[in-house]
């Protein structure tokens, strides 16, 4: 299977992208910086980028939308949780790292904009996704997306609380099974839904890879393996 996964759609309109796979090795920012830059390097050279042109941030659950350019050193001590790339100047490859929480590439055939977009339940909640789409246009419509492997609704169990919190930013239908005080959310349906209220035609959304908890072969989970989990890598690069 190699090192990423990539969607058919976002590969159609021509643009660089990739899911990493746990293959790839582990894209945590604060640990071994040796085998950080292997993993980036592998990645790069399977989607075709310059580590040294990858630009990412402090993710934090939020809803801030920052642009990836300038001192990429000084952009990773920002708070943020999605990255906006321009397909004007040096077309740079923006990336978020996930463990469970779902990733989502966004690109604009017809500008080559793209973005890279960190959302768990929180950044759900808090519409990261409407920050992140109007940041790339003003017309949703002209987007396709991908949302890669994260937690599946076989493992995403929260409080019935969270669970009535997500649906009522998305759908009720995200909400899959009950067990008071607990219930089962489905994480990918509720990002899906927002993308569709966004303007985004279904058929332009693409679901890639499977649950991150269930395929410790394949990814990296934090809800499988704690504090231990590494992270995986979502990217893709400006322009086409």
């Amino acid at each position: 299977m190699g090192f990423v996964l990539q969607s058919a759609r976002l590969g159609k309109h021509g643009f660089r992208h990739g899911f990493s796979l746990r293959a790839a090795g582990d894209f945590a920012l604060l640990r071994d910086p040796e085998k950080l830059r292997a993993a980036q390097a592998a990645v790069g050279e399977a989607v075709g980028f310059d580590p040294a042109r990858l630009y990412q941030v402090r993710q934090v659950h939020g809803a801030r939308v920052l642009e990836g350019e300038g001192d990429r050193v000084a952009l990773e001590r920002e708070e943020a949780d999605a990255l906006v790339g321009r397909s004007t100047g040096s077309r740079p490859a923006v990336a978020v790292r996930v463990a469970d929480c779902v990733p989502i590439l966004l690109a604009d055939p017809e500008t080559g904009d793209v973005a890279a977009v960190h959302a768990g339940w929180r950044g759900v909640e808090a519409r990261i996704l409407q920050a992140s789409v109007t940041s790339v246009t003003r017309d949703g419509s002209r987007l396709v997306a991908a949302i890669g492997p994260c937690i599946g609704p076989c493992c995403f169990e929260v409080g019935e609380d969270v669970a009535e919190r997500i649906a009522a930013v998305s759908a009720p239908a995200v909400v899959v099974g009950r067990a008071a005080p607990k219930a089962y959310v489905d994480l990918r349906a509720a990002v899906r839904a927002q993308l569709r209220d966004l303007g985004l035609a279904d058929e332009a959304i693409e679901d890639v890879g499977a649950c991150t908890r269930c395929n410790p072969t394949d990814y990296h989970s934090f809800r499988r393996d704690g504090e231990a989990s590494g992270r995986l890598l979502a990217v893709i690069v400006a322009g086409v």
